[in-house]
Parts: structure tokens; C-alpha cells; sequence
């Protein structure tokens, strides 16, 4: 990155993509976990770098979770899920606060969040778009209980 060129501008936004594998962990997923656990820090390290040398940047990370891409086809191809069967990320949701696997247009609103002037005083964090489900698990209880 050359810093003459962000001082012309003004300034802007990096949104890095992880993943909530990079906040918890998960069985059988322990290097993709680490990897994501690292973009997580490196968008931290980042944002404090740019800031000591006096670049206006921004540098935030976005940690989808369940989110209905190819990926979970992969993950059953490459033998990561038992069985070996396709995923149905709803099915995997299903006890998320949400109830259902995210959209990638979901993930969308959250980056164009981050890189936008809205967002301009969010800087070294990590926003989670998981449908709750790092909150915890989601359990249907009756009124009268």
C-alpha cells in the first residue's frame, strides 16, 4: 500500500473477511478456525498500524455465520462432516436465533456498512453476522414455562 496515495484521498475503509470459526471453536475445523482466528488479530494489528502512522484507514473484520454458499458442499466433499452427505445449512441453523442459514446478501449489507461513512468511527473491530448464533443456542419455549 502506498501511503501517498491514502493521503491523497483522504482516507478509506479495509474490510477483511473471516469467519465465526475465528471467535469459538469447532471440531474438525481446527486450521480453518486458526486461519480465520488470525485474519481476526491481523485486521486488529492492521488498524492500529495505519492509525501510528498517521493514515486515516479503517480496518475491520466481518465474521458470517451459517451462510448458504457452496462451501458446505465442500466441506462434505473434502470429508470434514461426517458422513460425507451434502449439508443443508438450513438444517445447521435450525437452532440459531434466526432460525435459517444466512444470505450472501446479508454478509453484503454488512461490508458496504463498514466501508461507508456510517461506519467511521468503527475501527479495529469485528462485526459478527451470524443470526445469533454465537449468542447461544436457541431453544422454543412455551409462555406457560
Amino acid at each position: 500500500m502506498n501511503p501517498s496515495l491514502i493521503h491523497e484521498s483522504g482516507g478509506g475503509s479495509i474490510v477483511i473477511m473471516s469467519s465465526i470459526a475465528g471467535l469459538r471453536g469447532s471440531p474438525g475445523l481446527a486450521g480453518y478456525g486458526a486461519s480465520k482466528g488470525g485474519v481476526r488479530l491481523f485486521a486488529k494489528s492492521a488498524a492500529l498500524e495505519c492509525a501510528n502512522a498517521g493514515l486515516n484507514v479503517r480496518v475491520n473484520s466481518v465474521h458470517p455465520g451459517i451462510i448458504d454458499t457452496p462451501i458446505w458442499t465442500k466441506f462434505s466433499a473434502q470429508g470434514l462432516i461426517p458422513g460425507g452427505n451434502a449439508i443443508n445449512p438450513d438444517v445447521l441453523a435450525s437452532d440459531t436465533v434466526a432460525r435459517r442459514a444466512g444470505q450472501p446478501e446479508e454478509i453484503a449489507g454488512g461490508v458496504l456498512y463498514l466501508a461507508s461513512d456510517l461506519a467511521s468511527y468503527v475501527n479495529g473491530s469485528e462485526l459478527v453476522i451470524d443470526g445469533g448464533l454465537t449468542a447461544g443456542r436457541y431453544q422454543l419455549t412455551s409462555p406457560d414455562e
